[in-house]
């Protein structure tokens, strides 16, 4: 079985720069790898990745998701682009892969 890799994240940044283009179904995401003190939050634009679109995506209560270790997120939003924005701390490079199943 296959899973298929999103992206490597190596540094700080948006991740992949341009987001990818994201289906709008029910997703799992695995976020596995290193943080060293990391932080990854997950954006959506509804308006083809145009500059300044991007939004963050919250949990059922309004929250802002924001990941700090290894984790599985179960995801449902409409078709849209998607990115990873990483803030980098003290504690070295992240090395974190991005799956989606």
């Amino acid at each position: 079985m296959s899973i298929q890799k999103i992206v490597d994240i190596t540094s700080a940044g948006s991740f992949p720069s341009g987001g990818f283009d994201y289906n709008g179904q029910h997703t799992t995401f695995a976020l596995q790898g290193l943080f060293n003190n990391a932080h990854v939050r997950i954006y959506a634009s509804f308006a083809d990745g145009a500059v300044g679109t991007y939004i963050p995506l919250t949990d059922s209560e309004g929250n802002e998701i924001f990941i700090t270790e290894p984790s599985v997120l179960n995801i449902e939003v409409g078709r849209c682009r998607l990115k990873f924005t990483v803030v980098t701390n003290s504690g070295g490079v992240p090395d974190i892969e991005v799956r989606i199943s």
